[in-house]
């Protein structure tokens, strides 16, 4: 990360945060020791990175914590923890000064364990135009007209989870979320697990 970028960004977030309150200040360290500070995320500690996420997103993500829509689900033991993290008397101001930190944290470079394989890429781009790429955008940057979030600077298994809480339910059966319910419509048109990797691989393949 270009450290005079950081320090700007880290400056400016300061400022927003003040203006916001205590409160979110207060609860800023909290965020970064799991997401880190450069919004990287931590896959160790199942955290994804949020840096360079809509805010709209990040935002409406904190108010499902915060409201019960999401990590009170018995299945969702990573949900209930970050729901649990989640000071309840953080204002919707408050809320949205911290989604906009992260959201204007530049995007994490992508780390990589092992060389993808070419044929497993393929069959994800074709399965990702097909069922993925009109909501989340050709590069999997996200649409925000759509409530479709950026995807490419997300590690597998947060990926992997996430599809798997949409296909069973942990995610997406509450009728007042639509976006929600939307994503598990489409997840549920995934085959299996074989399909599920190969998607990912793709979207981890994007530079």
């Amino acid at each position: 990360m270009n450290i005079y970028k950081f320090c700007f960004t880290m400056l400016w977030a300061s400022s927003v945060l003040g203006a916001a309150g205590a409160a979110a200040q207060a609860v800023l360290p909290l965020c970064q020791s799991c997401h880190q500070a450069d919004g990287s995320g931590n896959a160790a500690l199942q955290a994804p990175a949020l840096a360079g996420q809509q805010q709209d997103y990040l935002l409406r993500q904190l108010q499902h914590f915060q409201s019960g829509l999401r990590g009170a689900h018995p299945q969702d033991t990573t949900g209930a923890q970050m729901r649990a993290a989640l000071p309840t008397n953080l204002s919707t101001d408050e809320l949205t000064a911290l989604a906009g930190h992260f959201a204007r944290l530049p995007l994490p470079a992508k780390t990589t364990t092992q060389p993808a394989d070419p044929v497993q890429v393929d069959k994800g781009r074709r399965i990702y135009i097909n069922s993925c790429g009109a909501c989340h955008g050709a590069k999997a940057e996200g649409v925000a007209a759509l409530k479709a979030p950026s995807l490419h600077q997300l590690d597998a298994a947060y990926l992997s989870r996430q599809l798997e809480y949409f296909r069973t339910g942990v995610r997406g059966n509450d009728k007042t979320d639509k976006p929600g319910r939307q994503m598990a419509m489409m997840a549920r048109t995934l085959p299996g697990e074989q399909e599920i990797t190969q998607v990912i691989a793709y979207i981890r393949s994007l530079p």
